[in-house]
């Protein structure tokens, strides 16, 4: 199995992890292979696996050019009045998000670093496929693509000028190594269009799993009381932060909210760099909201179970190809609401176990919100719906089992076209 960094506690690092163990339970030998491991990347699932760390091939020689300092600097935030020069935002753009730099020497080192013995190559976030083009081309097995997005260059209608000039090679390269790929398996259809007009290639589905016992057994009142909640009507979103997650929406859903209701809070539980976080809480002090929004990232499972069980109303304003965060609210029995658009919605039947909107406009979400507020007997209903669903229709087993079944066709297949 290819990754790139295990770096926190993100629903694909758990997705990639959850299902080495599950596959190791029914017998299988799995090894991991990644550029770097973080502590903090679920300990507990990696203590009984086998992960390969390959970092970067110049990695002695980054230390001591001192890059690690350069990158420090260049990334230094503006303070006061004074702007990060145009000359460091050119230099962080072409040395530290440029994939000639860091991203292809890792994958195709990673790639050309797995020893033979494997019978598949089972890759994961973008872009593992390029480590996987180049262990195929050296072991001759096949690959399995469990992709979780093609790259954004595909996706994107807008390029900036230095994206114009590389993105163009990138494309050709990844276009060529997905070539290479037997199967692609994606978590949603709206994952399954994405790949189609990347690749033009049809993909397989297979739903992920999820703990729904250990979610749903989970006590929130510790948690209302360490954070004050106790009489406060509680939004949850769960998720890491950033553009993508939409979180300022979850905040402009609190400011509707708290023009009409006292007693309104939000919870935000997701890992977000410092700038990240001061955007969020200068937002919610201009709006006058900083007393009802918490901004926090847990580390444990358990503890993560407690926010779940903390709030009333689980609020998923991103258009995500899908999120692990919004079936583990189901699996606590929390009415989720989410948008058309985004792939989890596919598995909602809106006004049965959770709601979906047409539009993921702040206001239309509130709106939910407030039909919920005033309508507990409904939020329950939703709530225990949505845990009986996942309970009986995702699973982490299932999910192996069905990936199982993948593995063990696209193995046949490759052999039978020897």
């Amino acid at each position: 199995m290819i990754h790139p960094s295990l770096w926190g506690r993100g629903g694909a690092e758990r997705q990639l992890l959850r299902l080495a163990v599950e596959l190791q339970r029914m017998g299988h030998e799995v090894e991991i292979f990644t550029d770097d491991v973080s502590d903090q990347c679920y300990p507990e699932l990696r203590k009984d696996l086998t992960v390969n760390v390959i970092p970067h091939p110049l990695w002695r020689l980054h230390r001591s050019l001192g890059w690690q300092a350069m990158s420090s600097m260049i990334s230094r935030e503006p303070t006061g009045n004074k702007q990060v020069s145009r000359l460091d935002k050119v230099m962080k753009k072409m040395l530290l998000r440029q994939y000639y730099a860091k991203e292809l020497p890792l994958m195709l080192n990673l790639g050309k670093s797995i020893p033979k013995g494997f019978d598949l190559i089972n890759n994961h976030n973008f872009p593992s496929e390029w480590a996987a083009f180049i262990a195929k081309r050296n072991l001759k097995i096949p690959i399995v693509w469990m992709c979780n997005g093609p790259p954004t260059w595909f996706l994107s209608k807008t390029r900036s000028k230095i994206s114009t000039l590389y993105w163009p090679l990138f494309e050709v390269f990844d276009r060529t190594a997905v070539d290479y790929i037997d199967e692609i398996v994606t978590l949603s259809h709206a994952l399954a269009r994405d790949v189609k007009k990347a690749y033009d290639r049809p993909a397989s589905l297979v739903r992920t799993g999820v703990d729904a016992e250990f979610f749903h057994e989970a006590d929130g009142e510790s948690f209302r009381r360490t954070h004050g909640l106790e009489k406060s009507f509680v939004l949850l979103h769960v998720g890491n932060i950033g553009q993508v997650r939409r979180n300022v929406d979850s905040i402009k859903i609190l400011e509707y909210l708290c023009h009409r209701y006292d007693n309104v809070k939000l919870v935000l539980d997701g890992y977000g760099s410092p700038m990240q976080i001061n955007e969020l809480t200068s937002l919610a002090q201009k709006l006058g909201l900083k007393n009802n929004l918490v901004i926090q990232h847990t580390r444990a499972d358990r503890e993560l179970a407690q926010v779940y069980a903390a709030c009333d109303v689980f609020i998923y304003p991103s258009h995500a190809p899908w999120s692990l965060a919004v079936t583990e609210a189901m699996a606590a029995a929390k009415p989720v609401i989410v948008p058309k658009k985004c792939g989890i919605s596919e598995i909602l039947q809106s006004g049965v176990n959770g709601i979906v909107i047409d539009h993921a406009k702040p206001e239309e979400i509130a709106k939910q919100v407030e039909l919920l507020m005033n309508k507990p007997k409904l939020r329950k209903k939703l709530g225990e719906n949505a845990y009986e669903y996942v309970k009986n229709n995702l699973s982490w087993k299932k999910y192996a089992k069905n990936m199982e079944s993948i593995f063990e066709q696209t193995i046949s297949n490759f052999k039978r076209n020897l």
